[in-house]
Order: structure tokens, then sequence, then C-alpha cells
């Protein structure tokens, strides 16, 4: 009679214990699926604003009594190739979440003057800025200077910093440059402003949006601080909150070139 009693204990033990373990998977399932709808939905909200620049900028260039100069067509030129390469690379940014081991964007080794992409970034991001607020150009390194690395995703990277710095900053000052170490191996971007900074709680976060939804200060800013953080990795940069700073928030963007 006790070992029957016993055998239905330990039985029923394994029911608990397996009962348990479905359940946490099944939770891991949902958490992924979670993640998946949630990465999806910011990504559409990503690519709808270039959509929204090619749509206005076809717009423009479809009225028949519109006469463009030469430097106007190559402005425009510019921003479509622009937005497109933004919508191809965020689109490249599924096989984070994919399985085929897709690669995605294929890297360049493209050679550039880090002065003229910073002034290209504040000039792309001059609708963004808040009345009251200034965004300047840090000349620190000669015009002089050029560099080589994949160009397109350093611009995106720095434009995601710039727009994110844009949106936090009622007054003052937002402030983008770069400088370069000693050896000249390495440069850094900066993005400086003088908004409210990070909030504590979100310091050990910020760029792991798709870990911390919930907790997010902003969905939308924490999304494009990791895909910014993804797209460095993927040219051996680094990207970081310099916590030394005190007048808002500064993030640097380091990576090494030729």
């Amino acid at each position: 009679m006790w070992i029957v009693i016993i055998v239905l204990i330990v039985v029923c033990l394994l029911l608990v214990l397996r009962l348990k373990t479905q359940q946490t998977e099944m939770s891991k399932y949902r958490s992924s699926d979670k993640k998946k709808s949630a990465f999806i939905k910011a990504l559409a909200r990503e690519i709808r604003t270039p959509l929204h620049s090619v749509s206005g900028l076809a717009e423009i260039i479809s009225k028949d009594d519109l006469y463009l100069s030469k430097e106007e067509k190559k402005n425009i030129s510019s921003q479509i190739k622009y937005n497109a390469n933004l919508i191809s690379t965020l689109l490249d940014e599924v096989s984070i979440y994919s399985e085929d081991g897709s690669t995605g964007h294929q890297l360049k080794d493209e050679r550039f003057s880090p002065n003229r992409i910073c002034q290209r970034c504040i000039d792309a991001n001059l609708s963004q800025v808040k009345e009251g607020v200034r965004i300047l150009f840090r000349h620190e390194i000669g015009d002089e200077v050029f560099v080589s690395a994949d160009q397109h995703i350093v611009e995106l990277v720095l434009n995601k910093l710039v727009h994110c710095a844009c949106k936090f900053t009622e007054k003052g000052e937002v402030i983008l440059g770069c400088t370069r170490d000693e050896t000249r191996r390495l440069i850094t971007f900066f993005v400086e402003d003088t908004g409210g900074g990070i909030p504590v709680e979100r310091r050990s976060a910020l760029f792991n949006w798709s870990e911390n939804m919930e907790g997010a200060m902003d969905e939308e800013t924490e999304f494009d601080l990791t895909i910014a953080q993804r797209l460095a990795s993927k040219i051996d940069g680094l990207l970081r909150w310099d916590y030394t700073y005190t007048k808002g928030t500064r993030m640097e963007f380091t990576l090494p070139v030729r």
C-alpha cells in the first residue's frame, strides 16, 4: 500500500515538474513572439520616415514648371540615394531575428572626410531641432583629414545619435564633432546635448531594447540606440555613453580607420 502511495507521489511530482517546464517553454515562445512583433512595429516606424522623404522629393521634381540647377539636382539625387540606402540597411536588420545566417548589408571600404560627414548629419537633422536649441559642429580635426571605413554605416549611426539628442534637448545646444587619437588609428565621433540626461534606471539597458521593452524610457529612442550599436559593431566600432559628462548626454562612436 505504501509503495503504491510513494509511486503515485513520485508520478505527481514528475507531472508537476514537466508542467512547469512546458509553462517555461511557452513563456519563452510568447516572449520571443512579442519581441519579434515589437521589432517589426518599430522597424515599420523607422522605414516610414525615409519613405515620406522620398515621396516628398518625388513630388518636387514632378512639377512641370520647376527649374532645377545642377547643384539642386545633385542634392536631390543624394537625398534619394541616402534614404534608399537607409531603407535597405534597416531591412537588413531583419536578419538579426532570422535563422538563415544572412549577413545583411555588405560592408564597403570607402574614403571620406569626417568633418564633411558630420556637417551632412547636421544638415539632415535641422528640421528636428526644437525652437531655442542650436545644433553646432565642433571643428577639432583638419579638413584635409580623410579616413577609410563604411561611410554609409557611419552616417546612419551618427544620424541616429543626432536625432535622439535633438529629441530630448528642450534648450541649449546639440554639438556634433570628431577627434583622433595620438596613433591616428582610431576616430571618435561624439554627440553632446544639454538635455535632461539618461535616467539612472535606464543606463544599463540603453543598448538592449529587445531585452528591456517593458521598461523602456522611450521605445523609439532605445530601438534607435540598439540598432545604432548593432550597426557600429558591424564595422568593429564601439558606441558608448560617456558617464562623466554632466551637462546633459554625450554619446561617443569610436571606430578603427586608416
